[in-house]
């Protein structure tokens, strides 16, 4: 394709000569005829582009008039390289459609375009709409309604009871009947082997653009707000409600029943045991406000 193409796609400028463009590479290791980025500006990144043989760059104001060959300004230019790989140069994982080791039940509702992995299984109260993705060996069941454009990595496991004890007279533990649903927003992401449990009684929410990472625990009755983003080894302990655009870093624990605002940051390790408000961060054991 035509770097003119390209530009077309971002509805922007291109500058100098209109190239062809077959793929993509990083500014560490540039490929000839490929789209690169550079979100800041750097004498060294201005050479290595320059010195490339008919490469694209997706730059920040800096570069301008600086580069021997084509480029495009762009105010976010890592977000407009990701619009255009995923545009042009990303093939599908799984192609649309049930694998033929998958089990789906009947009375699954199942969208147009959605792709089911190899040895998945769809429980008969789920929903799911179109063009998801759910890859290899992922369990969703009880009742859970899954969104449109959604990416579900594999080993996920959607909708199982959650962990609730009462103990009884003789001080055993009795497990509370987990009857409740699950309830996931249109283009969300779930990471492999992450667990969202169901709610005892009402719903466990993920709401739109939800980013989840890699080895996440969503426990049961939690509700997490629109486009929040929670890494790679968080637990979230039942009931807990996050706001929209938080922050979870790795390894976070979240303590059961907490309220952390909309804006906010939880970080690396961090064992929260208090409310967070809407724009503070918060680090440490126990956690407390950053304070700069």
């Amino acid at each position: 394709m035509k770097s003119s193409e390209i530009a077309r796609f971002l509805n922007m400028e291109l500058y100098g000569e209109d190239i062809e463009i077959d793929g993509f590479s990083s500014l560490s290791n540039i490929a000839d005829g490929t789209v690169v980025f550079a979100k800041k500006y750097s004498d060294a990144y201005a050479d290595m582009i320059s010195s490339a043989k008919h490469v694209l760059a997706i730059v920040c104001e800096g570069y301008r008039d600086n580069l021997a060959g084509p480029y495009i300004i762009s105010k976010n230019p890592r977000l407009d390289y990701l619009r255009v790989v995923g545009e042009f140069f990303v093939d599908e994982e799984i192609p649309s459609g049930i694998h033929p080791t998958a089990v789906v039940e009947e009375g699954a509702v199942i969208g147009e375009h959605v792709a089911i992995g190899a040895h998945c299984y769809i429980a008969s109260k789920v929903v799911i709409g179109d063009n998801t993705i759910i890859l290899p060996n992922t369990s969703i069941y009880g009742k859970v309604t899954i969104g449109h454009d959604c990416y579900i990595k594999p080993g996920v496991v959607i909708g199982g009871p959650g962990f609730g004890f009462e103990y009884d007279e003789n001080g055993v533990p009795v497990h509370f009947p987990h009857t409740g649903e699950v309830i996931i927003g249109n283009h969300v992401h779930i990471g492999a082997n992450s667990t969202i449990d169901r709610a005892t009684i009402d719903a466990t929410v993920i709401e739109d653009n939800v980013k989840i990472d890699n080895l996440v625990h969503i426990a049961h009755n939690c509700k997490i707000g629109a486009n929040t983003i929670i890494t790679g080894g968080a637990f979230v302990s039942g009931g807990v409600n996050i706001g929209k655009n938080a922050w979870l870093a790795p390894n976070c624990t979240i303590h059961q029943q907490i309220k952390i605002g909309n804006y906010s940051k939880v970080g690396i390790g961090a064992v929260l045991l208090k409310n967070v408000k809407d724009g503070d961060t918060v680090f440490g054991n126990p956690a407390k406000i950053l304070k700069l």
